[in-house]
């Protein structure tokens, strides 16, 4: 089963240019190859030729005229796409904005498209498996060419492009133009080496063309050695907040590994406390620290904005350890921010710290915010002192008069640790579609053993309700909790449906082995729907669950939970 990778569950910000998962051709294009073919009425193609046509500043590429698009067309960049993907269509409009901008502006760069469905020889020999995917060709090389990295936006395109086919790092040979880069730009990375042709340079090089977002320099000048206080091989990054740079020393023996100068880049261009907006969306969403402080301020009152100076000093103590991010309550972006962790406007200042690896979130207590109670907070946090913060409904009324029974955090232990009874749960998030789908089968599971004297069938939603010791790895999520005193807790994994569950629960908890060798087999499938299911909450987990039914009518859906909050919010900067 394919897994999503799109840099883990960053819940505290919407990544504002993050791609939804694509959609592989196993999935789809085998099937509407042939369903096409058995159209008696689709009307004949024209033949091939090698002239090239365009279509909305798009040259439209196939087999026969792939060659001389190359050869014609010092950049090129291809887009490999089918007509029913709708990753593909999303991204249309936005390709063809830019094939616009850059036709208009006398570029050496076009932008075309193959249909990969009606092309798969070409499909295959660029090993295109998903779509859309985005290929580069320079001079006319189809042996070295290069997969496409940057975000699918206006400005991602074009910027990916630009240090693509431009110098992607400023050569520096004076002060002068030291000075007029550092001016211009509020981070800039500039490597310092003895030896512009060496080793270190060329990585440095290759890392100017995968950080897109961030101005470079390079130099080998004394002067600027001497001027900027570089003793040896280093990348500096000189930033206009906070401590002003942060340096890189590099050791004649070592090799520059470009994923560590990645890091570095990454971790120093964050400002120590950093707003929640759209700017930093970015930049949150793909640290790779799992800590966040939340500190919900109301920025119109004059003794809240005065904590932040407290919040940056201790921010620099918990520097790579713990990210401080500040919310303004005053703003409706945060609205679903503030219901999720349980807060309203009024309490603030107040502080919140989440874990987005565990999914666990802490609350700071006493009305007291300075430097020192932040302090013993955080560390109490990763000594692992400060307990959890559990958020919980009230228990339903009826919560147990209906086959499935309804837990919350309050009466979860009671019913789920029962001694006599084998407890089987569903977590669910309420605008999950595939929890939807499962419902009716649930109920049904349920309405099966709603006589059965030690069986208990229940749900619980999780985005409203916290246990401890329970992980939520995503929606939904089974979980049998067997009868006992050892508190034991059991993942369910196999097929969600009502034999299958039955064959479970009457087999006391253990799929049988047929069933299990079933699963087994069917992990080597590319199923795009259940692998949604079975994901950690990524983004690319709740793109997946949400990305259509969002951008049809995002008024409908239920943003009960910070997952669904950021991500409606993500998408309709996308639109």
């Amino acid at each position: 089963m394919r897994f999503l990778h799109i840099l883990g569950f960053a819940l505290l910000l919407c990544g504002l240019c993050v791609r939804a998962e694509e959609e592989t051709a196993e999935d789809k294009g085998d099937e509407n190859v042939e369903d096409s073919s058995e159209e008696d009425t689709e009307p004949e193609k024209p033949e091939k030729t090698d002239e090239i046509t365009e279509e909305k500043d798009v040259l439209v590429l196939h087999s026969v005229n792939f060659d001389r698009a190359l050869s014609e067309n010092k950049y090129l960049l291809v887009e490999f796409y089918t007509p029913w993907c709708g990753h593909c269509r999303s991204l249309e409009p936005i390709y063809a904005e830019v094939a616009g901008l850059l036709k208009n502006g006398s570029s050496e760069v076009r932008l075309a498209k193959v249909e990969a469905t009606e092309e798969r020889d070409l499909a295959a020999e660029f090993n295109v498996d998903s779509f859309p995917t985005l290929k580069f060709f320079k001079d006319g090389n189809r042996q070295n060419v290069t997969d496409f990295s940057g975000k699918r936006t206006v400005t991602g395109i074009t910027r990916w492009l630009e240090r693509h086919t431009g110098p992607s790092a400023t050569v520096l040979n004076d002060v002068k133009s030291a000075e007029a880069l550092l001016d211009a730009n509020d981070v800039v990375v500039v490597g310092f080496f003895q030896d512009l042709e060496g080793d270190k340079a060329k990585t440095f090089y290759d890392v100017t063309l995968i950080a897109v977002d961030v101005n470079f320099g390079i130099t080998s000048n004394p002067e600027l050695f001497k001027k900027y206080d570089v003793k040896s091989d280093s990348l500096v990054l000189f930033k206009k907040f906070d401590e002003k740079r942060a340096d890189m020393p590099l050791t004649e023996e070592s090799k520059l590994d470009k994923v560590e100068v990645i890091s570095f880049i990454h971790t120093n261009s964050m400002k120590l406390v950093i707003p929640f907006n759209e700017e930093n969306a970015e930049q949150i969403f793909s640290s790779k620290v799992r800590n966040h402080m939340l500190v919900f301020i109301n920025t119109t009152v004059e003794s809240q904005n005065a904590l932040l100076e407290d919040f940056r000093d201790v921010a620099s103590e918990f520097k790579e350890k713990v990210l401080f991010i500040t919310l303004d309550v005053t703003s409706d972006k945060v609205d679903h921010v503030l219901k999720y962790f349980s807060v309203s406007a009024n309490d603030a200042p107040i502080i919140r710290l989440i874990n987005t690896e565990k999914v666990v979130t802490y609350a700071m207590e006493g009305s007291t915010i300075n430097k020192d109670t932040l302090r013993t907070f955080c560390q109490g946090v990763l000594d692992g002192t400060v307990k959890p913060f559990l958020k919980t409904q009230e228990i339903p009324e009826d919560w147990n008069k209906n086959p499935v029974k309804v837990l919350v955090g309050k009466n979860f232990n009671k019913v789920a640790f029962h001694e006599t009874k084998n407890v089987f749960v569903e977590f669910y998030a309420p605008w999950c579609g595939h929890c939807q789908q499962l419902a009716p089968i649930w109920d049904e599971l349920g309405e099966k053993y709603k006589d059965h004297e030690n069986i208990v069938i229940a749900k619980m939603d999780a985005t409203e309700n916290d246990v401890e010791n329970v992980t939520i790895q995503g929606f939904p999520s089974i979980k049998f909790f067997p009868a006992g005193a050892e508190k034991k807790i059991v993942d369910y994994n196999g097929n969600r449906d009502l034999e299958t569950f039955s064959k479970f629960l009457d087999n006391g908890g253990v799929l049988p082995e047929e069933e299990s060798k079933e699963d087994d087999e069917d992990e080597g499938d590319v199923d795009d729907d259940e692998d949604e299911v079975s994901q950690k909450p990524t983004d690319g987990f709740i793109i997946s669950c949400y990305y259509e039914q969002i951008k049809k009518k995002p008024e409908l859906i239920d943003l009960s939970n910070i997952v669904g909050a950021f991500l409606l919010f993500r998408c309709q900067m996308n639109r």
